[in-house]
């Protein structure tokens, strides 16, 4: 938590405070403030397709659930050649967890050699990490994409671009955890009247950034203590896209998913019995951005997917 903050202290001075989500949410990334970089020289939509036929293939490394997993990049893939007359193909491989892939994205750019991986995608703190060693295109998006406005853009340096939100929340299985004894908000997690349930069982995400981002709701030194319990009823690891885990009872409750209700409703349609709560009031929301590393092997393909993966 402490590492992440550290990343992210000129967030003081965002114009986004927690109480405007979700009607602020696409202005998020307008937090970093570091000067202004030069753009690149501008290119058309048409000049970015046509480079775009040149490169053929587009990698992409991430989550296995990412996007639907490889059923879901398999639609994405065929929408994508049918709007730009393309006959890309996408190789895809699952990855580690975001901020593992931030690192990597930045060794192999320090590296000196093609990143393995045209595209990342991340969320507020991996991208403030990003930006600083400067690992990510910059890239006039609103300029390129009409369907694309600059509140959507990562601001001022324009290294990404926001793809979708989420509302954070606590998911649990409701056969082992019953209603009268389930949490209604992140407080109850580490309540001893109601924790001994999931005591030693409960699943933490291996990500700092909602606690980060907490903070701006609660305050650091209340979201650290709220850390240090939780983190002695921590029963392991688990990854968003990894609820699986939860449904079939080897853990009863993680503490926070990404994207808590879409989560319920998907498993749920499937006679799961999974259930999510959100975690705050206001609901606290994630910000999931997409860029290109500047040590892409298709840049132009990468940065063209990127636009189009823009609702």
């Amino acid at each position: 938590l402490e590492l992440a903050r550290n990343g992210l202290r000129e967030q003081r001075s965002i114009t986004m405070h927690a109480k405007t989500f979700p009607t602020g949410a696409l202005v998020i990334l307008s937090l970093f403030l570091t000067p202004p970089f030069p753009l690149w020289a501008a290119e058309t939509l048409e000049q970015f397709i046509s480079n775009a036929k040149k490169e053929s293939e587009l990698y992409f490394v991430a989550g296995p659930t990412t996007f639907g997993g490889k059923k879901g990049l398999a639609d994405l893939e065929a929408a994508f050649n049918r709007k730009f007359g393309l006959n890309m193909r996408m190789r895809f491989s699952a990855g580690p967890e975001m901020n593992a892939m931030a690192a990597r994205v930045i060794t192999e750019l320090k590296a000196g050699g093609k990143s393995s991986t045209d595209m990342y995608l991340g969320s507020l703190g991996q991208f403030a990490h990003l930006q600083k060693e400067n690992a990510l295109e910059e890239v006039d998006w609103s300029k390129i994409f009409p369907w694309i406005t600059k509140e959507m853009e990562e601001i001022p340096a324009r290294r990404g671009v926001l793809v979708y939100t989420s509302p954070r929340g606590i998911i649990y299985n409701s056969n082992v955890i019953p209603e009268q004894k389930a949490p209604k908000k992140y407080e109850d997690l580490v309540d001893p009247r109601l924790s001994p349930t999931w005591a030693g069982k409960i699943a933490v995400p291996p990500y700092p950034n909602w606690l980060v981002e907490l903070s701006l709701l609660w305050g650091e030194e209340r979201v650290k203590d709220f850390t240090r319990k939780l983190v002695g009823l921590n029963g392991g690891w688990l990854r968003y896209g990894e609820e699986e885990r939860v449904i079939s009872g080897e853990f009863p409750i993680m503490a926070n998913i990404g994207d808590s209700l879409a989560t319920m409703w998907k498993w749920q349609a499937k006679k799961a019995p999974l259930v999510a709560v959100l975690g705050s009031t206001p609901g606290d929301t994630s910000y999931f951005h997409m860029g290109v590393p500047k040590n892409s092997a298709h840049p132009h393909m990468a940065k063209l997917f990127v636009g189009f993966m823009v609702p």
